[in-house]
């Protein structure tokens, strides 16, 4: 009767269970930077891209405009700088491709700048201005912005 029952809680285990997703998010490519209106120098405008395993910064340092994607002029940067930062597409929270506006919040509405993100996965291309102020960005944003700003920080 033991053995019967030990069976029986076996095969209900293993056939209660579904098997979880656990695929990473790997996205095509993740551009990420921010930018600021009134500044001045090269910093007010640091854009870079991660794609297949490398790091590319942007040469044009033009502020983005809103109206579409950021158009950059991309070069590759050293294997030691993409290390710092090659986890950064695979945290890239999948929420926000459910949101419905490209622009969150006001960035750099009062001069205090504001975080560009664009995300390429399975062909699908997608573009945020985000605010830098956090209460006018939903909290579940919050940590990654965290991780963008500290990569460019690293990068600089």
């Amino acid at each position: 009767m033991k053995r019967l029952l030990f069976y029986c809680l076996g095969l209900m285990t293993l056939l209660g269970c579904e098997p979880e997703d656990q695929s990473p998010f790997e996205p095509d490519y993740l551009v990420f930077g921010h930018f600021y209106g009134f500044c001045g120098g090269e910093q007010c405008v640091e854009i870079f891209k991660i794609q297949g395993g490398q790091l590319y910064e942007d040469t044009k340092d033009q502020y983005p405009n809103r109206n579409g994607p950021y158009d950059g002029n991309f070069v590759r940067k050293s294997e030691v700088l993409y290390e710092k930062v090659r986890d950064l597409p695979f945290n890239f929270p999948p929420r926000l491709l459910l949101e419905n506006d490209t622009i969150i919040g006001m960035p750099d509405a009062a001069d205090g700048g504001g975080i560009y993100l664009e995300i390429s996965k399975d062909g699908q291309r997608r573009y945020y201005f985000i605010d830098k102020t956090r209460y006018q960005v939903p909290d579940y944003l919050h940590p990654y912005l965290d991780q963008v700003e500290a990569a460019i920080n690293e990068l600089k």
